[in-house]
């Protein structure tokens, strides 16, 4: 981008935000909310953690229609945002979002995470480093934001747990890890009513077929669950809803975009949407996380990403009793790859 649009973003920046700049935390621990407008959408932002570091992990969380405050818990608070400060963002018809947009192509988003950096920027100064923390849905978004132009020039790192970078691939592989899991459990007799369903549709059904990549999505889930060596986090009702209060989560919308994100049809644009082939513009520095029992975006797809992007600067962890969501099976384990990680990078 030219240096003159740059400066017209920012001004402009200022100008929508200057209500509630002086709201704004300069340094020490910040517990901020204000909003994104964009394109007819606005979009809630909460920046909590430690801003006397110069590093801040931008949230891009799953869906579509998911929310990004599902990352935060007690051991998120106590320990990753004592180190660094975390954007938690939703998304465009997704958690708290609120308004309407004629804008339903997907390069809508590729905006919204740009206007978002600008804005981090010009509120908390222009030398702090960010980290895209990117999961499932997330995971395709975010490559697909960092292939286009020179956009990666404004982030710092890229961390990929369970993303879905390549549609057509992601249901290719879980068709294929369904089916080898699905038959090693039902010759150990475990669950075998469930599993003969599982096969029997991913020995039959087309995968590359956007309709059925639903029901795949579906047992992939599913499978997750029954697999005796994933560690499942257990709350309960009270604990759960506790925690919505206390983070002032609005359900009514989260619910209300859960459907959104289906009325206008995000999904199917990303579906037919090349990334694999542009990984090679990708130079900044990346770690893949993945659980060993994702189902839902296997760590097959994580080999397609290390043989294909530009960065020379590439890790990898798998998390052996992790399936979809390592952040949520092994909590500790996993934030503290994140913590080691940024504080090299």
């Amino acid at each position: 981008m030219k240096l003159i649009q740059r400066i017209s973003l920012i001004i402009l920046l200022f100008a929508l935000f200057s209500c509630q700049k002086e709201n704004i935390t300069k340094s020490g621990m910040a517990n901020d909310r204000f909003f994104l407008e964009s394109d007819g959408q606005k979009m809630p932002i909460f920046v909590a953690g430690n801003l006397d570091s110069d590093k801040m992990i931008l949230i891009i969380h799953g869906g579509p229609g998911g929310n990004s405050i599902v990352y935060r818990d007690d051991y998120v608070i106590e320990n990753v945002e004592k180190e660094f400060a975390v954007v938690y963002w939703d998304q465009r018809y997704a958690g708290g979002s609120q308004g309407s947009s004629s804008i339903k192509d997907i390069s809508a988003y590729r905006n919204d995470i740009k206007k978002l950096i600008y804005l981090l920027r010009s509120l908390y100064g222009q030398n702090k480093q960010i980290y895209f923390f990117a999961h499932s849905w997330g995971g395709f978004l975010a490559p697909y934001f960092l292939i286009e132009s020179d956009n990666q020039e404004m982030v710092d790192g890229w961390i990929q747990i369970g993303g879905a970078h390549n549609f057509y691939l992601n249901d290719s592989l879980t068709q294929q890890m369904l089916m080898f899991y699905g038959r090693q459990e039902i010759l150990a007799d475990r669950n075998v009513k469930t599993w003969e369903k599982i096969v029997a549709f991913c020995d039959t059904a087309n995968y590359v077929h956007i309709k059925n990549a639903f029901k795949l999505n579906e047992y992939a889930h599913q499978a997750e669950g029954l697999m005796p060596d994933v560690v499942s986090p257990e709350y309960t009702f009270k604990e759960l809803f506790d925690w919505y209060f206390s983070n002032d989560v609005p359900l009514i919308a989260m619910y209300i975009n859960g459907f959104a994100s289906g009325i206008f049809k995000v999904y199917e644009p990303a579906y037919i949407t090349e990334i694999s082939k542009y990984l090679n513009r990708i130079e900044i520095p990346t770690i893949l996380l993945w659980g060993k029992y994702d189902f839902v975006c296997p760590p097959g797809l994580m080999d397609d990403i290390k043989e294909n992007i530009g960065s020379e600067d590439v890790s990898e962890y798998i998390f052996e009793n992790s399936g979809h969501s390592p952040m949520m099976n092994q909590p500790q384990m996993f934030w503290q790859v994140v913590i080691d990680w940024i504080k090299t990078h």
